[in-house]
């Protein structure tokens, strides 16, 4: 009863095959190459092989079937473990979508919820702008530090953008109030997470 299988002195480049005795589990002998010539030449020299224990590998069944015709083939059980594993998740995979899905899609999920309170974050108010919140907070602030520096008399053109500001900071704006600056920069805007929210929340 032989077992074999390949092993990688160096993954993707050179293999070498491992023959072991599977009675006593001990090695038997270790071939220079996986070709089907290779292990044709060895079976045939060896005789008496009753049973191959082998991967899946096309060349192995090809060398056992002419270096030792009357053994019988089968699998390791590493080997039906593994492909089992890989049809699984490629069934899983090609049948995601039809699996069952939360039946709260619309719900924020105990998740979200923790994350919108560890970054200090409000979800936008369905009836009109975001007037509260951490970038609501850094625009009222940003606006009267602007207004301090023009009571002292100095133009906008020197002021930098804050460096807090958002992703894309736009120079500070002096005229308005706070909130209009609040109104004109969230009114009528949707979340750029919006088509993805159905995904998120079933995640």
């Amino acid at each position: 009863m032989l077992g074999v299988d390949e092993f990688a002195l160096r993954k993707g480049h050179n293999y070498v095959t491992t023959l072991l005795n599977i009675e006593t589990r001990q090695p038997v002998d270790l071939l220079p190459d996986r070709t089907v010539s290779t292990v044709a030449r060895w079976l045939a020299d060896h005789p008496g092989i009753d049973l191959i224990c082998r991967d899946r590998s096309a060349a192995y069944s090809e060398a056992g079937r002419l270096g030792a015709s009357d053994a019988v083939h089968v699998a390791d059980r590493w080997h039906i473990w593994m492909n089992l594993a890989e049809a699984v998740e490629k069934t899983v995979v090609q049948h995601r979508a039809v699996l069952r899905e939360q039946q709260q899609k619309d719900a924020v999920t105990p998740l979200a919820s923790a994350v919108l309170e560890s970054t200090d974050l409000e979800p936008p108010s369905p009836g009109g702008p975001r007037t509260s919140g951490r970038l609501a907070d850094r625009v009222r602030e940003q606006h009267a530090a602007v207004h301090v520096l023009l009571d002292e008399r100095l133009s906008l053109r020197p002021i930098p953008p804050f460096p807090a500001g958002p992703r894309h900071r736009p120079p500070p704006r002096a005229g308005g109030h706070a909130d209009e600056l609040l109104v004109g920069r969230w009114s009528g805007r949707t979340s750029i997470l919006e088509p993805h929210k159905p995904y998120l929340h079933q995640r």
